[in-house]
């Protein structure tokens, strides 16, 4: 079969279209909304506040944390940026790494010293031990003490804006991706149903001879045939371009490997999709001259095609 050409892959990248997946999205965010709306009495007193980002109910810590840092406006990578500061003025650590927020908040919880430091923070600003060290800009929406913000965050639809602009960004990105993942899912439990029942796949399993989780392997990780991986990208960022080196250097190993086992020779087929990839067109490129096939949701057409090709009929 015949690879289809670069202007036709990069001419097919488009947003991802499911309005039944959008709609979900959007209705998720509605119990956090509600949640908030219930208890943000509690933000302006430090006890409270202390048991809201503490305590697993409805909502996880963690999850309640996510949210919390959007609505004051301080954002999760602020947050880290915080939380070096106490490490390293306040706690004398020296590290090399930043805390990801699922650390930040375990930490909150187990860390007397440490929540009493971060709480005192997010309710007092630059009156606070922390807040002498921070840009007044980062501080602008700390007004936990103003009765009129508790007031606007007791209104669904002023939180709903807020967590949708901010927090939610983020996960509608990782989830636009699983979701990318589902639709080539779909399409090969398709192709076994209608075409070839003895097809067998697997997924997000470690392929020693790439040292890397792949997102599906055809038949196994033991005798791969097929290997696919995906991407979908709404933004641009130099992570495309450190996707795009990993994959040239899978596919010079997969060279090297299929030279020396012709008999066993495996086919990198690449998805990738959304309007960022049309914005880092030589990375794209990249990817597509390290891919035997190349394929998105405009041509899915192409994944069965492989599979007529390469994975054997009985």
């Amino acid at each position: 079969m015949n690879k289809i050409s670069f202007e036709d892959w990069k001419n097919s990248m488009s947003f991802m279209i499911d309005d039944n997946f959008d709609n979900n999205f959007l209705f998720s965010i509605e119990p956090i909304t509600n949640h908030i709306n219930d208890n943000c009495f509690q933000f302006s007193n430090s006890e409270m506040l202390t048991r809201f980002l503490t305590e697993d109910t409805e909502f996880s810590a963690y999850e309640k944390l996510k949210a919390f840092v959007s609505l004051i406006g301080l954002s999760e990578e602020r947050l880290k940026r915080v939380v070096s500061l106490i490490r390293y003025r306040f706690n004398s650590e020296e590290f090399r790494t930043e805390w990801d927020v699922k650390r930040i908040s375990r930490t909150i919880q187990d860390d007397i010293e440490f929540r009493n430091l971060i709480i005192d923070f997010f309710i007092n600003g630059r009156k606070s031990r922390i807040g002498i060290e921070i840009p007044l800009y980062y501080m602008r929406n700390f007004k936990l003490t103003e009765k009129e913000f508790i007031e606007d965050l007791k209104d669904f639809k002023y939180v709903e804006r807020i967590l949708n602009d901010n927090e939610i960004q983020g996960k509608y990105s990782n989830e636009v991706g699983a979701h990318v993942e589902r639709i080539i899912k779909s399409r090969l439990d398709n192709y076994h149903d209608s075409i070839n029942p003895t097809l067998k796949y697997e997924i997000q399993k470690e392929f020693p001879l790439l040292n890397k989780n792949i997102d599906f392997l055809i038949p196994s990780v033991e005798a791969p045939i097929i290997l696919i991986e995906s991407s979908y990208n709404i933004t641009t960022g130099s992570g495309q371009s450190k996707r795009a080196d990993q994959l040239v250097e899978f596919y010079s190993t997969l060279q090297r490997h299929n030279a020396n086992h012709r008999a066993n020779k495996i086919i990198l087929l690449n998805y990738c999709d959304g309007f960022g990839w049309v914005g880092r067109q030589n990375d794209l490129h990249r990817i597509y001259v390290s891919s035997d096939y190349v394929f998105n949701q405009r041509n899915l057409n192409v994944l069965d095609e492989v599979l007529n090709e390469f994975y054997p009929i009985p």
